[in-house]
């Protein structure tokens, strides 16, 4: 799944801004993980490091920031529903502490990112 950003909403404030240092208006973003709670839907996305290139940090951003480009759906991802929450993602990045374990650089959790990021943008 391929996304355009096509306004931003700080993290933090919730309000629009006309630019961040993570992210651009009219940047396509693949769509690592999609997150949805029962008042928001957040979308997992790489930073973008100039026009080509992805940063290895990926960071959830709300949806109403992008349009759909592609709707093409990654074969990794499979459906979980968890504490009323539902996730389309690999199923390695949603047992819990994946993500903490990631940003903690544990070898077997970057190993899984790297390989399942690379399928997630070979399908896209």
């Amino acid at each position: 799944m391929i996304v355009r950003c096509v306004h931003i909403i700080s993290p933090t404030t919730g309000e629009v801004v006309t630019d961040h240092p993570a992210i651009r208006v009219g940047a396509e973003y693949p769509v690592l993980e999609v997150i949805t709670t029962g008042n928001k839907v957040l979308l997992r996305i790489p930073e973008l490091l100039d026009t080509t290139e992805y940063r290895d940090s990926p960071g959830l951003w709300a949806a109403a920031m992008f349009t759909v480009v592609s709707s093409r759906m990654p074969s990794c991802w499979v459906a979980e529903l968890r504490d009323g929450r539902l996730t389309l993602a690999p199923r390695e990045w949603q047992r819990a502490g994946f993500w903490d374990d990631y940003f903690d650089v544990v070898p077997a959790a970057v190993d899984d990112y790297d390989r399942l990021r690379a399928e997630i943008l070979a399908d896209a």
